[in-house]
């Protein structure tokens, strides 16, 4: 249970389909994963990519497609609290590195929670960062939900210490505008691959995505490595 880590003053969680926590690690680094698309903790979206990698890791999947306005249930009903819980997490683990992971609408609150909380690396891949713009994944979905948080401009002009690493694919210009304009804020850094949208399936197509995300949390340039040099 989550609980036993984070203190008795928070909110009760056992594991679930929309949270996993895996403690079983001497390693001082905690990852925070936010699923990208609805499906169940266990695929692709949990530890079938990240299962050789050592640390402390946080899964978190939102069971619905709406860019985590809506929270994760059993652990926040809205992206505010989900915010303040995590940085009940974070607090914490003050003596571990605490890094976030996100590919899509995953990427979303991978960069505004992760630098609202002061994590020390973020991964994001073809994220979006203001929701609701012509062409983008999001306006696909969300159409009636309530925006809480549609615009992370603000947050991640304000970022002092994350170090953010944004993926993203050549062939999607929705996704290279995006990445041109975040590659404008402080401290992120865009690597581009040679591929669309789907930039975490076509790593693992191409048998580097373990490797990446193993160097992602042992602090190494990943650069070389998604180029495949």
């Amino acid at each position: 249970m989550l609980h036993e880590v984070i203190g008795a003053e928070s909110i009760v969680i056992q594991n679930s389909g929309h949270l996993i926590f895996e403690p079983n690690s001497d390693s001082k680094k905690l990852l925070i994963v936010f699923a990208y698309i609805n499906q169940q903790l266990g695929t692709r979206s949990h530890s079938s990519f990240l299962r050789n990698v050592d640390c402390k890791k946080l899964f978190l999947n939102p069971g619905l497609n709406e860019w985590y306005q809506t929270g994760v249930p059993g652990v926040a009903s809205s992206y505010s609290g989900l915010l303040a819980f995590l940085q009940g997490v974070r607090s914490k683990f003050a003596d571990h590195e605490v890094l976030c992971l996100g590919h899509s609408m995953g990427g979303f609150p991978a960069l505004g929670i992760g630098v609202g909380i002061g994590a020390d690396r973020i991964l994001a891949s073809a994220p979006e960062y203001v929701l609701n713009t012509p062409n983008s994944l999001s306006v696909r979905h969300l159409k009636d939900t309530r925006i809480e948080c549609g615009d992370l401009t603000p947050i991640l002009s304000a970022n002092s210490k994350s170090a953010i690493t944004v993926l993203v694919g050549k062939q999607n210009a929705f996704d290279m505008d995006v990445a041109r304009r975040l590659s404008e804020f402080p401290h992120t850094d865009v690597i581009e691959l040679e591929t669309g949208h789907n930039t975490f399936p076509y790593l693992k197509d191409v048998g580097r995505l373990g490797a990446t995300l193993e160097a992602f949390v042992e602090g190494r340039n990943i650069r070389h490595i998604v180029s495949g040099v």
